[in-house]
């Protein structure tokens, strides 16, 4: 009878660690069952997918990138192919200057959805970037094309168009200056006219009436209206904030200069637009 005691005891040792760390020797179904918790729990959860989309579009509007890219995630836990949030994604890595993923993320929403004019505007900036003029011109030139183009949309397209001219116009000769810098401001108004309370399109204007000769419409009066008026829609938004100090730099109000550029370094000591005021100072 002991030995039989014995035995049971033997077998009962083999075979509960099994049972007990189970996941260890089986980490596939270890996965699933995790996995399928984890569904069961975003089922559970009450979320307001098209409240989310709606916060994730106005906080990159107002330039609370860290806000938009929170509330995208919550979505792509739930749906991983959302359209908003995916290219909210791809849009944030953008203006972090994260573009390979950004590109990665755009080509797998344009895939799907080719003519996705958000998405398109999005990559033709970073073809501007590379100074690729003539891809991101003929990409934006697709977006307009676009017979349902929503009045922002076509917005950011011309200050695009504006800012691809100017870039032009900066690195060609005399003939390019002639050929390309005349266009720019036509291009910033006509922004402005579709999309007034468009942040990227006030300093997109702003930055041109600051930069560009007095004899093709350079203002200085008129750009600290522009971005002043940029700030207020987004102080968060270190760009506006470094091209404004610039304005100040240039009208002489040492105060304001140094309130803002130091805003912008706060906001992102990366930016572009700061690394090159401070280069010139």
């Amino acid at each position: 009878m002991k030995k039989y005691v014995l035995v049971l005891v033997i077998l009962v040792a083999a075979v509960v660690p099994f049972f007990l760390f189970e996941d260890r020797y089986c980490p596939l179904r270890s996965h699933l069952i995790k996995q399928e918790k984890r569904r069961v729990q975003r089922m559970r959860l009450p979320f307001d997918l098209d409240g989310s989309r709606k916060n994730i579009l106005r906080n990159l509007k107002l330039r609370k990138d860290k806000l938009a890219l929170a509330e995208a995630e919550k979505i792509l836990l739930v749906e991983p192919g959302d359209l908003c949030a995916l290219w909210a994604k791809a849009e944030i890595f953008r203006r972090t200057y994260r573009f390979q993923e950004s590109e990665k993320l755009l080509k797998q929403i344009l895939s799907k959805y080719p003519a996705h004019a958000s998405s398109l505007i999005s990559l033709s900036y970073m073809r501007y970037h590379e100074d690729k003029f003539e891809e991101a011109s003929g990409i934006l030139q697709e977006v307009l094309g676009q017979p349902d183009l929503d009045r922002e949309n076509k917005a950011l397209v011309y200050m695009l168009m504006g800012s691809i001219n100017a870039k032009k116009a900066s690195l060609g000769g005399f003939l390019y200056k002639v050929a390309y810098g005349t266009r720019v401001g036509g291009f910033f108004v006509k922004a402005k006219t579709l999309a007034p309370d468009l942040s990227e399109v006030r300093l997109g204007l702003g930055t041109f009436y600051l930069l560009a000769p007095r004899i093709v419409g350079g203002n200085i009066d008129k750009a600290i209206q522009e971005l002043e008026y940029a700030v207020k829609l987004t102080p968060d938004f270190a760009t506006v904030n470094a091209r404004l100090a610039q304005a100040y730099k240039k009208k002489g109000d040492v105060d304001k200069f140094n309130l803002y550029i130091l805003k912008a370094e706060e906001l992102d000591p990366e930016n572009e637009a700061l690394r090159e005021i401070k280069g010139d100072l």
